[in-house]
């Protein structure tokens, strides 16, 4: 059958899956994790500021 993955080839397959979404879900986290501690940086500086 054309198109299947089958011996050893597929476990690379699966591994490099497992890899990539690994990766990428990391980025996104340490993105977000980012964004958010900037975030409460200016809150704090305008909370700062208001007093």
């Amino acid at each position: 059958m054309t198109g299947v993955i089958s011996g050893s080839g597929q476990w690379a397959y699966v591994a490099a899956a497992y890899g990539l979404t690994m990766f990428l879900t990391g980025a996104v986290l340490w993105t977000s994790w980012r964004a958010m501690t900037k975030a409460e940086k200016r809150s704090d500086a305008l909370r700062r500021n208001r007093k």
